[in-house]
């Protein structure tokens, strides 16, 4: 059976300060650097056989951080980017949240696109991974639109996903099921709590 861990990137200072990233290639701070080592550890027992990676920065940091316990090698997909949004890219998040409330962001890649590029990259994965534990790295977006095609309970907007928790899905009985989403890798911050 194939088996996908989901894991956020660590934190970025786009993430600290509450800019929106997208396709920019913003890299992992201190602190995202610390996130991903807790993630590290959380996953050296797991048996995976394959990493898969967004080819952004952080999501491939992210994935070179927890392989050092794994040394297998890392796979890059396009399609795992994170959203794109154009020219409010560095735009601060609440002033977007106030001015486009529904989450439609003129000139931003759509839902919609978003979905079929991340429905794309499951099967995909499904079809050259078939039957292995597949650890994939990627953005919070695209990590939501992975599980939203398998669970009514995950929503764009109001689902919480943080950096550096671990999702499951598992291909069983010719369909994916979600197992889990948002579980933490760490207890506690060294910088002061932060969003986004």
């Amino acid at each position: 059976m194939t088996r996908i861990c989901l894991v956020r990137h660590g934190l970025t200072e786009y993430n600290h300060l509450r800019k929106l990233q997208g396709s920019s290639d913003i890299p992992l701070n201190a602190e995202g650097e610390y996130q991903a080592e807790c993630a590290a550890e959380k996953l050296k027992e797991e048996p995976f056989d394959t990493i898969i990676s967004s080819p952004l920065g952080r999501a491939y940091r992210t994935a070179e951080i927890i392989n050092q316990h794994h040394h297998l090698p890392i796979h890059t997909m396009e399609e795992l980017k994170e959203q794109h949004f154009g020219t409010l890219e560095g735009s601060h998040i609440d002033h977007i949240i106030e001015k486009y409330p529904n989450g439609e962001l003129p000139g931003a890649e759509t839902f919609s696109a978003l979905s079929a590029r991340a429905e794309k990259a499951i099967k995909h994965i499904h079809e050259q991974f078939e039957g292995q534990y597949v650890l994939l790295t990627a953005h919070s977006r695209t990590i939501k639109s992975i599980l939203a095609l398998f669970s009514d309970e995950i929503d764009m907007l109001r689902t919480k996903l943080d950096n550096c928790s671990l999702s499951h899905i598992e291909f069983i009985d010719s369909e994916w099921h979600v197992h889990t989403y948002n579980v933490p890798t760490y207890k506690e911050s060294r910088q002061e709590e932060h969003n986004g």
